[in-house]
């Protein structure tokens, strides 16, 4: 990190929270004007295909928390806290 962006984080925590919010959304709307990365725009692709074939029964979809607890269980996590348990 940068001695300037360490200055700037530490001038904008001392902002309130909705000069904050302002900031955080006139930075993200300034992002919409970017052009995406290779890695983001193969991303969306993958999204957009995957879309397409649930849509059109291609492909059927998996409950979220089936997906959820198989994660969990692999990985330790604590099913409310969803904190790692070691």
């Amino acid at each position: 990190m940068t001695e300037l962006l360490a200055k700037i984080e530490q001038e904008v925590r001392e902002l309130s929270r909705e000069e904050r919010e302002r900031l955080a959304a006139d930075l993200l709307a300034g992002l919409a004007d970017e052009p995406l990365s290779k890695i983001d725009q193969a991303w969306i692709e993958e999204a957009e295909r995957r879309f397409n074939d649930l849509s059109a029964g291609r492909t059927q979809g998996v409950p979220a928390n089936m997906v959820f607890d198989k994660i969990r269980r692999e990985f330790g996590w604590n099913k409310l806290a969803f904190v790692r348990q070691d």
